[in-house]
């Protein structure tokens, strides 16, 4: 039965870490790009600045094509953006709230689920298309959170813990200052960039899009 296989795959061997991470950032490649802030063209950010985020449209998590959780809003949750060693750097934690699972059957989940720190990067590009790439602060394989699935009758009654690196893709162009900086996440996105978003030895997705705001100033990376 699959869904027993996967709940084997949960413990996921040190091989298996090693080898996704070879293959970590095969396709983007760092641009060295700094935030900027104001209207076109911008200046230079000095120092750090508070970003938020809201979601567009609902969100799935999925995890073997067995489990699959969905969640109506993604805030970024103490987040800051700066310029460190002259590149453009962010933490904070994603935070979904509204979550419901929509398979296993019969299994629950808490509504609200708030990662570990997380870093993040908005200097990868494949040709002219720039990624955000995000990974926990403490490490890709120190794990996004852990989600605990239960239930009388669920049939996966165990840890999640997604693993890994996360890109999500822009919606503008670098040099594009705008109030809002759309991104979007997929398997098929994060697979084109490199990525190794993981479950055990199951791959996982994100699938969604969020538009990350400083305030009412406009922002973008040059």
């Amino acid at each position: 039965m699959r869904l027993k296989k996967l709940g084997g795959a949960l413990l996921a061997t040190a091989a298996l870490s090693a080898v996704l991470a070879s293959s970590a950032f095969a396709a983007a490649e760092t641009a060295d790009v700094k935030w900027y802030t104001g209207g076109a063209p911008g200046v230079e950010l000095v120092g750090s600045a508070a970003l938020t985020s809201s979601a567009v449209g609902e969100w799935e998590f999925r995890v073997a094509g067995l489990v699959s959780l969905k969640w109506t809003n993604t805030e970024c949750e103490g987040c800051t953006i700066e310029n460190s060693g002259g590149t453009a750097v962010g933490s904070g934690n994603l935070k979904f709230t509204g979550v419901t699972v929509s398979s296993p059957a019969n299994c629950s989940a808490p509504s609200t689920i708030t990662t570990k720190t997380l870093a993040f990067r908005p200097d990868y590009m494949i040709g002219a298309t720039n990624y955000w790439r995000f990974e926990p602060s403490a490490g890709p394989e120190t794990g996004y959170f852990t989600l605990e699935l239960t239930g009388a009758s669920c049939s996966l009654k165990t840890a999640l813990i997604p693993k890994g690196t996360l890109f999500m893709q822009s919606t503008n162009k670098t040099e594009f200052q705008a109030v809002e900086q759309e991104e979007s996440s997929s398997a098929a996105i994060n697979g084109a960039a490199g990525g190794t978003f993981h479950v055990g030895a199951e791959p996982a997705s994100l699938t969604g899009a969020a538009k990350f705001k400083r305030g009412g100033v406009e922002f973008g990376t040059h």
